[in-house]
């Protein structure tokens, strides 16, 4: 599906409150793919995003890997489940951790210019 500038105004806000913790649920698959049109597009962090893309792009990978193994299996355990949901968690905080280094190199980027590091 395409992406658009509307697309990325609507999902800043629930981007916002699951990086600051107000909303517990993990990012979803359609987020984090939002996160990366903007980056891609030079919508979020224009000077600094194209660091970011390729950890972006990883971790939705990881979730088409883990997908597949699901699949694959012909009866779902409880233990599978608990494994995918770790999974879901984990690239959660992986990908918080990439909008937060996105966030300090942005800061950075713009202390540099201004005063001339």
């Amino acid at each position: 599906m395409t992406k658009t500038v509307q697309d990325v105004k609507f999902a800043i806000h629930t981007l916002v409150d699951k990086c600051s913790g107000n909303d517990e649920e993990p990012f979803s698959t359609e987020e984090i793919e939002t996160l990366i049109f903007a980056f891609e597009s030079h919508i979020l962090f224009d000077r600094v995003a194209h660091k970011f893309v390729p950890s972006l792009k990883v971790l939705l990978e990881l979730q088409k890997v883990a997908n597949t193994d699901t699949e694959a299996d012909d009866s779902v355990s409880d233990h599978t489940l608990v494994d995918q949901n770790h999974l879901l968690h984990e690239r959660s905080d992986m990908t918080k951790a990439i909008l937060f280094s996105a966030i300090k190199e942005d800061i950075l980027h713009d202390m540099r210019m201004r005063f001339g590091a």
